[in-house]
């Protein structure tokens, strides 16, 4: 195990002998959730503008990198169903048995993975603003350039479709939130132009994309390969929050997902874009918690 002590920089060495890093949030004895963090994002992604909330909520957050993100090693050929082999190493050493797991945008492939294969172990599910596998048809928002529509039926090409398109965003990653304000819809841009949602948003930017967008672009094309699993097998309770004005991910997608899982319930936000957590996150992990 590689050890640091400052803040957000904790690491395990996997069996593999990847580095996996993570942070934790919130109280050590309280409630286990893991946080599946968006794309791009990083371990240092949370829902709450003052970090204390999660300890006086009684809950112990952990957010790993995915591998390339942040500080994590990368891993070559990976799968989404990939995923809870890393964290499963890094609960054990943890010493968590039952958890939670909660997931923003991108994350929602990793936590229903974590959720369908550790069974009994997972609590609850809380998905954020996540879109279903392409297991469906996908209705594409309008941003989305249409090159990159046409590779997405053709997944094997699809990472390299990506990289020219999101390399920009790899020059000034703190900058991404000022981007979003102006592309977004008014709640969203009303959520980031608080000063500490900006900073938190700009950190876990920058520090995903440390090692440059490569990595998301691989992020986001294994989310238009098959999973690995089906949905009808995660017999959890999933809780799916989504706002019905999120320009970044439709509702539409959100409700094709709830569509297909076998316990579930939805919450429909009206007025609330793609970061409506700064604003519902006690609801969100008071659910998360039982």
């Amino acid at each position: 195990m590689v050890e640091d002590p400052s803040p957000g920089q904790n690491s395990i060495r996997l069996r593999d002998g990847r580095v996996l890093a993570y942070a934790e949030y919130g109280d050590p004895a309280g409630w286990p959730v893991l946080g599946c963090h968006g794309s791009p994002s990083s371990r240092l992604e949370r829902h709450v503008e003052d970090p204390d909330a999660y300890r006086r909520w009684g809950m112990r957050v952990i957010v790993p990198d995915r591998p390339g993100f942040g500080r994590s090693d990368p891993q070559p050929g990976r799968r989404v169903q990939d995923w809870p082999d890393d964290v499963g190493q890094l609960l054990d050493h943890l010493g968590v048995d039952r958890f939670s797991v909660v997931s923003l945008s991108g994350g929602a492939a990793y936590a229903l993975a974590c959720a369908h294969t550790f069974a009994d172990r997972v609590r609850a599910v809380g998905i954020l603003g996540g879109a279903p596998p392409p297991d469906v048809p996908w209705p594409w928002p309008r941003w989305v350039p249409r090159r990159v529509r046409a590779a997405a039926h053709r997944p094997a090409q699809l990472a390299a479709v990506l990289r020219p398109v999101l390399a920009p965003i790899g020059l000034r990653p703190a900058m991404i939130p000022r981007y979003l304000q102006l592309r977004l819809n008014a709640a969203d841009r009303r959520v980031i132009g608080r000063p500490a949602v900006r900073g938190i948003l700009a950190a876990t930017f920058s520090e995903g994309l440390r090692n440059g967008t490569a990595v998301l672009a691989e992020d986001r094309a294994l989310l238009f390969r098959p999973w690995g699993f089906p949905l009808s097998e995660i017999r959890q309770h999933v809780h799916i929050w989504h706002g019905t004005q999120d320009w970044q991910v439709p509702v539409v997608l959100g409700q094709v997902l709830s569509a297909m899982l076998p316990v579930c319930t939805a919450h429909w936000l009206g007025g609330e874009g793609h970061f409506f957590v700064f604003d519902h996150a006690e609801e969100v992990y008071a659910a998360l918690r039982g």
